[in-house]
């Protein structure tokens, strides 16, 4: 069982198949083919899933399985598509596209704070809780929600606060 948060762990389940719309991949990276950001891969459903998932290394797709998106698919999916497709209209490709490009930055972030909050004595850990706390708040801005955040910037006062509570561990 995943130590992370289940707000942190995909559930593709409840997503409209974002990681494979959404960012580019190329053949040299573990991928059949080289696809273009913000366009369908070839193998994912008009009902958004993965139609080659059992046996996606076999047929090319070995990049798929190391990928993860600590459950930004889902987030957007259900909190700013209401449980609709990004297919359903331009208007909700757009959103969908701009917010799941920060929510991954930004679980990505969260699910690292998360592991790293069980590794440190007690007193270490709250200020790596409070700064999870802070970028799952950055979520529901409308900058997060129009990819406009600054994510080097976040990555960097993260990863400053993760130095120094390792440095003190």
């Amino acid at each position: 069982m995943s130590t992370l948060p289940a707000d942190l762990r995909a559930d593709c389940s409840r997503c409209a198949g974002l990681c494979c719309v959404v960012p580019a991949f190329y053949a040299v990276q573990g991928f059949a083919y080289d696809k273009p950001a913000h366009t369908a891969c070839t193998q994912l459903t008009r009902n958004d899933r993965c139609a080659i998932h059992s046996n996606r290394v076999a047929r090319g797709f070995p990049g798929c399985v190391g990928f993860d998106c600590y459950g930004a698919g889902q987030r957007v999916t259900q909190e700013l598509l209401a449980g609709a497709s990004w297919r359903s209209s331009p208007e909700n490709a757009a959103r969908a596209f701009a917010a799941y490009e920060s929510y991954v930055a930004l679980h990505r972030l969260m699910a690292t704070l998360a592991l790293a909050e069980t590794s440190v004595p007690a007193a270490l850990a709250a200020p790596l809780r409070a700064k999870r706390e802070q970028l799952d708040d950055l979520c529901r801005t409308d900058d997060a929600k129009a990819g406009r955040l600054d994510v080097a910037s976040l990555r960097a006062e993260t990863n400053a606060l993760l130095r120094e509570s390792a440095g003190h561990g």
